[in-house]
């Protein structure tokens, strides 16, 4: 559940007809994706009284936003803002909010339908589902520690949880919702809510307030307790020893650490900076997609505009391009968190890659060549039992609430990868092939 303020006809309009005279497309839905996990729900989500269960045995010592064990105090008091501290009205009233389908314009997705409990707080698709059947571009994020992101979505473009929280709501091809004030109307009736944002904000039901709610239990959904972590506090059996081989090369050979420091300060691994690591870029020609971009942004460069233009248009592929519009940032992403990451698949912000193995063989050739990859990512010579180091010590960052989820999403990507890495090449990674090379032959 990742979006912030209503879209008007204006904008809609504007994103029409800049799709119209740039030649932007809305690329065919996904029908690659195979739906795992969750349950008979719309989306293929756990049903949302299940997944309520589920909330109550991970949060159960959990009833109010706290600092986390492993996390500075100081870093976690400048992350909860002074107006939405989480209070146990405010967090009760955004849990209830998130499992809501009357917040979408046909009653058949909520919050809790791509950020699913059962799914690792995602959807574990490809690219997510909205209202009538529509596939948006991009790679639903897990919400479990969204909190200790400095901003909001794969390309940045919401600067906190509470601008965050709405936009879903009134994009049309996520929840649907015209504006913030049908979002509002199709609450607001209910005696329930009437008195819940009475007890947790002071007043009736309201747009703002909604996305507040949501921000404030979207901080209790903190799952930092891996078993990397007992192993780092001196456990010295908490992991295995590929594990443990795979934490050194994470820490060295492989170059990991480049953006994904661990820390009491970054707690979840991310630089919070946007890196071009070559993701599609075989499939994509940057520049043209660039100047489309500039082309509709001249038309409208609003918050909603760009929401609409990242999840419904082949601009997606441009990431943090379309918010800064600053050629450095063209194809470049947001470096994601690797807490949980073996329970959050598929990866990257369009879901290209099924598992851990393909995301360690992407980084091993480095990348796909393109005029804006980052400077960092270069060929790893990584041999395959290193990468199979890599992936075990991955698996060891799960939380321990999550570890069935662990367990089963093990198997599965083991089972994907003993027939099938697409991203494996090693005559690249070993630089018996140099990527200026594999440039000049796709060009003749």
């Amino acid at each position: 559940m990742l979006r912030a303020r209503g879209i008007g006809a204006f904008t809609a309009l504007a994103v029409f007809w800049a799709a119209a005279l740039y030649g932007i497309t809305s690329p065919a839905q996904d029908s690659k994706t195979t739906l795992r996990g969750g349950g008979k729900a719309p989306h293929g989500a756990l049903e949302m009284h299940a997944q309520q269960k589920m909330i109550d045995r991970w949060l159960s010592q959990s009833k109010h936003v706290s600092v986390p064990q492993g996390v500075s105090p100081s870093f976690w008091h400048a992350t909860v803002p002074a107006d939405n501290p989480g209070t146990p009205a405010q967090v009760k009233l955004g849990r209830a909010l998130y499992f809501d389908v009357r917040l979408s314009k046909d009653g058949s997705v909520a919050c809790a339908s791509c950020h699913d409990t059962s799914r690792g707080f995602a959807d574990q698709r490809n690219t997510s589902e909205g209202i009538g059947d529509q596939i948006g571009q991009r790679n639903a994020p897990t919400v479990m520690n969204a909190m200790f992101f400095q901003t909001q979505f794969l390309d940045g473009r919401a600067l906190s949880l509470e601008d965050q929280a709405k936009l879903p709501i009134i994009n049309p091809i996520e929840m649907g919702m015209p504006d913030g004030a049908a979002a509002t109307a199709a609450i607001e009736s209910d005696a329930k809510y009437q008195a819940a944002f009475k007890e947790a904000y002071g007043r009736p039901p309201n747009y703002d307030d909604i996305g507040r709610a949501l921000a404030a239990f979207e901080r209790t959904l903190v799952f930092l307790d891996a078993p990397l972590d007992r192993f780092l506090a001196g456990q010295s059996d908490a992991i295995s020893e590929d594990a443990q081989a795979g934490w050194a090369l994470f820490n060295g050979k492989a170059r990991c650490i480049s953006c994904h420091q661990m820390s009491s300060s970054s707690p979840i691994g991310t630089d919070n900076r946007f890196h071009n690591i070559g993701v599609s870029a075989r499939h994509q020609d940057f520049e043209k997609l660039a100047k489309q971009a500039l082309g509709a942004l001249s038309k409208d460069s609003s918050q909603e505009a760009i929401d609409r233009l990242a999840l419904e248009t082949n601009l997606s592929e441009l990431g943090r391009f379309v918010v800064s519009r600053n050629r450095s940032d063209i194809g470049a992403f947001k470096t994601s968190q690797i807490r949980n990451v073996g329970t959050t698949g598929p990866y990257m912000h369009d879901g290209s890659m099924a598992t851990l193995w393909d995301v360690v063989d992407h980084y091993n050739k480095g990348g796909e060549p393109n005029p804006f990859l980052d400077g960092g990512i270069e060929p790893l010579n990584l041999s395959e039992q290193e990468i199979d180091q890599l992936v075990a010590f991955m698996f060891t960052l799960t939380d321990s609430r999550l570890a069935e989820q662990n367990k089963t999403e093990l198997a599965h990507q083991t089972k994907i990868a003993s027939e099938r890495r697409p991203f494996r090449d090693n005559k690249l990674a070993d630089r018996k092939v140099l990527p200026f090379e594999v440039v000049l032959k796709g060009r003749k």
